[in-house]
């Protein structure tokens, strides 16, 4: 196919593309920069940060607070080591880990589990039952916040891990993903499956999961990111800093070291690591699958 659009138009679409990139990716980048930047350097503005890049890039030895040549040294990772042993942030690290692992499993199977009968099973009110379900989501977390704290409160389960992942372990939308899945597979299978003496439990098991399995991978990777990165549910119900998450131990760090803000945008960049990471790896499962071939005919 030939493309029509004339040369100023693709020009324009191409620096917009830029902008919106730059957008995008700006506020990271400088994040990085200033956990890079060593002591005697101002990165507290724009003005600061350009004069950085322009000493890392040209070697330049300017100190951009006074002036004075050679009182600049360049980047340094100094920061990333005060950070993890200042803010202790191996314990939130750990915590973060088992929170994040544990909300994508439930998350996953719990969401699963409850599509299965809305997308095969046939009964009375299927369709209000998932309206219901959506309607959910348009609900904001923080409304809901007071009577989830409440309810983990006189469940004893405040201060605690288990508080943090029970009222998120599965979510609208991964039951809604799980759904649209399911329904995607032919019933054929399943029905072979029951032929060959499967139960339901083993047809959603053998069957339905591993046909699913994009809509899995990518549901966990929703999963992963939202609880590594969540904030106000951790930050409401924990109290003591063995028990705090990533998020929140980094959140502490911006007012333990408040007269320097390198530390604490460390220990932002070291919180992003991980969940990067998560996301490269993730890519090879993230791929959609056919079922050709599945069914013969």
């Amino acid at each position: 196919m030939i493309d029509r659009r004339p040369a100023w138009l693709t020009g324009v679409l191409t620096i917009c593309a830029a902008l919106l990139a730059g957008l995008a990716i700006g506020p990271a980048v400088l994040l990085v920069m200033i956990s890079l930047q060593p002591a005697g350097g101002d990165m507290s503005s724009l003005k600061g940060a350009g004069e950085f890049v322009a000493h890392t890039v040209t070697g330049a030895p300017v100190d951009p607070v006074t002036g004075q040549a050679g009182a600049y040294k360049g980047a340094t990772t100094r920061n990333f080591q005060d950070a993890w042993e200042k803010g202790n942030l191996a314990g939130p690290m750990l915590n973060s880990v088992i929170v994040t692992g544990t909300r994508a499993v439930c998350n996953v199977l719990l969401a699963a589990l409850a599509a299965y009968p809305l997308a095969r099973m046939k009964f009375k009110g299927r369709s209000w039952v998932f309206v219901l379900i959506l309607a959910t989501m348009m609900i904001p977390d923080q409304v809901i916040v007071v009577p989830m704290f409440r309810t983990v409160v006189q469940m004893g389960l405040a201060d605690t891990l288990i508080g943090v992942i029970i009222p998120f372990s599965v979510s609208a939308l991964g039951i809604s993903m799980c759904k649209q899945a399911f329904e995607q597979i032919p019933a054929s299978l399943e029905e072979a499956a029951r032929i060959d003496g499967a139960s339901t439990l083993q047809v959603w098991w053998h069957v339905m999961l591993p046909l699913s399995a994009p809509t899995l991978a990518t549901l966990a990777l929703f999963s992963v990111i939202g609880a590594w990165s969540e904030l106000l549910w951790p930050l409401v119900v924990l109290q003591e800093s063995k028990n705090y998450t990533l998020p929140v131990a980094v959140n502490q760090l911006l007012g333990e070291f408040a007269g320097n803000v390198r530390l604490a945008y460390a220990g932002a960049v070291l919180s992003l690591v991980p969940i990067v990471a998560v996301f490269v790896l993730s890519q090879r499962f993230l791929k959609p699958q056919m079922f050709a071939g599945g069914v013969k005919g």
